[in-house]
């Protein structure tokens, strides 16, 4: 049971039932960081949990060394300032190692259709809608598909996505786009759609000049 002598002793339980109870709400809302960006000039990025780490480290740590140990309350502030850096630390270390190490920025080009390479997984009927496989963002996916030129794309042939049309891939085989520069590329390996776009882009330019 928790005794309040006086302010202080209320405002050090204070600040550790704030700091377990917004610690826990942090489990599923997520941390966030505060005080700017490590990019921008003169940021510096503070994770809350850290604070709030603090927070509850102190506040615990110096109620406990003022009415439990008896100390005094400059050393019992102390203790807690003492503490509540330990916690601090370990919070912010364990966020380094586990959580933002996991984190990273997204690179628009994975995720951008025009160049990807892919694989025909249901036969393009002449005219026809079918079915081809690709990779983007390191994940499979699948897109219904019509070949640009109307003609007919067998399964398992090797095309080029030029554009999209309503949901629908506008798509020309490999060998036909590439000429003899084709490459072999298998749908079930890792494709880059950032270089296959760049290669699509200086392809296009090379057929627009001649």
């Amino acid at each position: 049971m928790f005794v309040i002598n006086d302010a202080v002793d209320a405002f050090l339980l204070g600040s550790f039932f704030f700091g377990v109870v917004f610690s826990v709400a942090l489990l599923f809302v997520g941390d966030a960081d505060i005080g700017g960006s490590a990019d921008a000039e003169g940021g510096v990025p503070v994770k809350l949990g850290t604070l709030l780490a603090f927070a509850a480290w102190f506040g615990g740590m110096a109620y406990l060394a003022r009415n439990a140990a008896g100390w005094a309350l400059p050393f019992a502030l102390v203790a807690g300032v003492g503490a509540g850096l330990i916690g601090a630390a370990a919070v912010a270390w364990v966020l380094a190692r586990f959580v933002r190490s996991g984190e990273g920025e997204l690179d628009p080009a994975d995720f951008r259709m025009p160049g990807s390479i892919g694989r025909v997984t249901s036969p393009i009927r002449a005219n026809g809608v079918g079915e081809v496989v690709y990779e983007q963002g390191g994940v499979r996916q699948v897109i219904g598909a019509r070949a640009a030129d109307g003609l007919a794309i067998p399964r398992g042939a090797e095309v080029v996505v030029l554009r999209t049309i309503g949901g629908i891939a506008v798509v020309e085989p490999s060998d036909l786009f590439f000429g003899d520069d084709a490459p072999s590329i298998d749908a079930s390996s890792s494709i880059s759609p950032g270089a296959s776009t760049d290669r699509l882009l200086d392809e296009s330019g090379r057929r627009a000049a001649t």
